[in-house]
């Protein structure tokens, strides 16, 4: 089993200060970017394919244009998610279920935190909901 870290990224990436972990509660962490929401449903199809045990979702800020127009599909996507996600936002302003109101909604919803603590935090909840299943 793997779990499944989604990053929102810049478009100039600034590194990360802590790195990431290869494992998490013994299972693969794999790690893919997007820099757009077009960019975030096909990183969501792609989790939808590969069946991760559980999916990370670090969501950046769009505009309304932006939430228009891939809105629905991004929802699509985050319905037809078979593992349980746990979102990182910004603020609740930028948090998904704010403005697309899926059907399949996060497990947890981490917000206003630094984001490498809040990367953090969703790691150490996965783990332990992946310790907790395994028990």
């Amino acid at each position: 089993m793997t779990i499944l870290l989604i990053r929102h990224t810049h478009h100039t990436p600034v590194p990360d200060a802590l790195p990431l972990p290869a494992q998490v509660a013994g299972h693969a962490l794999t790690c893919e970017q997007c820099d757009s929401l077009p960019a975030l449903v096909r990183c969501l199809q792609h989790a939808h394919r590969s069946q991760p045990a559980w999916v990370l979702i670090e969501a950046g800020a769009a505009n309304d244009q932006q939430w228009a127009a891939h809105g629905p599909a991004l929802c699509a996507a985050l319905d037809a998610l078979r593992a349980p996600y746990i979102e990182i936002a910004r603020s609740d302003a930028d948090a998904l279920d704010t403005h697309l109101h899926p059907q399949h909604a996060p497990a947890v919803l981490i917000c206003g935190s630094e984001p490498e603590h809040a990367c953090r935090l969703s790691l150490a909840i996965a783990a332990r909901r992946l310790q907790a299943q395994e028990a």
